[in-house]
């Protein structure tokens, strides 16, 4: 059962979120942002001989080391020589089709939910490069785990902890606050768009309601929530940053496995023979 929320704390709570949208809009125009994390699922396609083909790519930086896998075509392949230097990344993916072996090279610019570079394959006749356009995408897998959120307010940073586990693929959260312990109802993945309900029950002396709706990027999340305490609304952002795995609380769920990752765009459908390699080429220019 949740904590009781009297009216004094209520009424602490509803002042520190009607002071916080002016300071959270000049803190948002002072910050500088930091360089785009490329953790998490990215997705794209290219167009071979009129079929159209989908690849995908799992990463993860943990501030040091970039590791991943890529998928394509149903085979999984773990990706090497990784750099990230500030936006600029770049790695390798060794493939083999017909027992000739082949390397797969990635190089692009992180943007938030964009990366855009090329792709150079050699299937023996020499290099061919490839426009490289991918997407991010957030799957159940990516949001799985203890997020230690963020408000800033003029009283104060409120830093609440949201831990999401899943039962198949309906999602449960639990949430903590300074205010208590409740769980969060109505936990959704949608659209790329992370969404949760904290709200009153019979125990509380005041109705209250805050939904939560953030867009997670690997392990970081921003987002706004909609407040209605008794009647009183509004509106604030909020940051969060997944915790890794040895500093979740001892009660914590643990986080999903990291999943299949993907592929590259351009490697083993031109790879199915050498004489297809040039209109591989041309389909590959979107």
């Amino acid at each position: 059962m949740a904590p009781r929320l009297t009216t004094a704390c209520a009424v602490l709570m509803l002042h520190v979120l009607l002071a916080a949208p002016a300071w959270s809009q000049t803190d948002t125009q002072n910050a500088k942002a930091p360089p785009a994390d490329p953790t998490g699922s990215w997705t794209w396609d290219y167009t071979f001989n009129d079929n159209t083909a989908e690849f995908f790519l799992k990463l993860n930086w943990d501030g040091k080391t970039l590791t991943g896998k890529y998928t394509a075509f149903d085979n999984t392949t773990e990706i090497e020589e990784t750099k990230l230097d500030k936006d600029q990344l770049a790695f390798i993916a060794r493939r083999e089709f017909n027992d000739n072996e082949f390397v797969v090279r990635f190089e692009g610019e992180v943007e938030p939910d964009d990366i855009v570079g090329t792709v150079a394959v050699d299937f023996g006749n020499g290099p061919r490069e490839f426009d490289w356009h991918a997407e991010r995408i957030v799957e159940i897998d990516d949001v799985l785990g203890t997020w230690k959120l963020k408000l800033d307010t003029p009283n104060g940073v409120v830093e609440p902890q949201l831990t999401i586990t899943k039962d198949g693929e309906k999602l449960h959260g639990a949430y903590v606050s300074p205010f208590g312990e409740r769980d969060a109802h109505d936990v959704q993945l949608k659209d790329n768009e992370l969404s949760w309900r904290i709200m009153a029950d019979d125990d509380d002396d005041i109705d209250f309601e805050i939904v939560y709706r953030g867009k997670p990027r690997g392990n970081t999340i921003s987002g706004k929530n909609e407040y209605d305490f008794g009647g009183d609304t509004g509106e604030m952002e909020f940051t969060g940053r997944r915790l890794p795995d040895d500093k979740k609380p001892a009660a914590a769920a643990e986080p999903a496995a990291t999943g299949e990752a993907a592929a590259p765009a351009a490697d083993s459908a031109p790879a199915e023979a050498d004489s297809e390699s040039a209109d591989a080429a041309e389909a590959v220019a979107e």
